[in-house]
């Protein structure tokens, strides 16, 4: 055998390639599937293992009010913590700095819910609610652009003409699938009550809002009990409404890259059925090419296991 390949260099050569190039397309293009996955897998948890999305699309004359999310969050036993959240676009200012500023209006608990984390400074309290004060967390985009400088607690930010106390910067987080949607984007962050109050174009009523788990609950408990509040106070009209968790975001992906790995793994099998197939034709070509030979051995005698 090993006379018979040095024999045939070249053709040993491409056989060998045939097969070469389908092994490491199917080891490639799997392992690839497979680190994609685990990324996909990651930035679904970053998200937050335990949240949950809910926005009211009709609320048939029974608008969700914060007081209503305070009696969920203290009746319901597998609801953790709930937080509204609203949003707007604002022209920011610091001295001769002004740039746009997406203002999102949340509640203290917002912070735990999403897994924020702050550099330095303080996130809003239950009294900045209260007393719709005029205090805010920046994002690090927006504190390098409109201050200069991350380190810039008890600094003063003008919000469509109302001057806003910043509290808290928080930390830039590159890791996460969420901070690379949003690189680049100045945000701050301001009590819900502060909001309403500083622009008209805010409702009162909560359209958004988010929901963790309780502990010792899980995600999907604290969905379907607010699933049940919902359709109770809708008159049982699922398309009032609309209930989100990360499980289902986190199952969404993963049907999909289960599908794409089956598509790249057949595209990769194919390359080693190609492969195969060329090792087959060079073997058949091989014994074709010896048939004169074996004929002669078997008119002298040679027997099958001698050929």
């Amino acid at each position: 055998a090993l006379r018979s390949i040095g024999a045939n260099k070249m053709r040993s050569a491409l056989t060998m390639l045939g097969i070469i190039i389908g092994v490491m397309a199917l080891v490639v293009l799997v392992s690839l599937v497979s680190g994609a996955t685990n990324s996909v897998t990651t930035a679904v948890s970053d998200l937050g293992t335990s949240l949950v999305t809910v926005t009211v699309s009709d609320d048939k004359g029974k608008p969700i009010h914060l007081d209503d999310l305070n009696t969920w969050m203290a009746e319901e036993p597998d609801i953790g913590r709930i937080s509204a959240r609203t949003s707007t676009s604002l022209v920011g200012k610091h001295g001769a700095n002004y740039d746009s500023v997406t203002v999102y209006g949340v509640t203290p608990s917002y912070y735990d819910i999403q897994g924020l984390q702050l550099s330095m400074g303080r996130w809003l309290k239950t009294a900045d609610q209260d007393n719709r004060a005029y205090v805010c967390v920046l994002n690090s985009d927006a504190a390098t652009e409109l201050i200069g400088y991350t380190d810039c607690v008890g600094q003063t930010v003008v919000l469509s003409g109302v001057s806003f106390e910043v509290v808290g910067v928080l930390e830039e987080d590159t890791s996460s699938m969420m901070s690379m949607l949003t690189s680049g984007t100045l945000m701050a962050y301001i009590p819900y009550s502060s909001l309403i109050r500083l622009t008209d174009s805010v409702s009162s009523d909560v359209t958004t809002f988010y929901l963790s788990a309780a502990e010792g609950s899980t995600v999907d408990a604290a969905a379907n009990a607010m699933t049940r509040i919902l359709m109770d106070r809708f008159d049982a009209d699922e398309d009032a409404f609309e209930v989100d968790s990360s499980n289902m975001l986190e199952e969404a992906m993963n049907s999909i890259t289960s599908t794409l790995s089956i598509l790249l793994g057949g595209i990769a099998g194919i390359s080693l059925v190609v492969g195969g197939i060329g090792i087959m034709n060079i073997m058949m070509v091989t014994v074709t090419e010896r048939t004169r030979e074996i004929g002669i051995r078997k008119a002298i005698g040679a027997n099958r296991g001698t050929i």
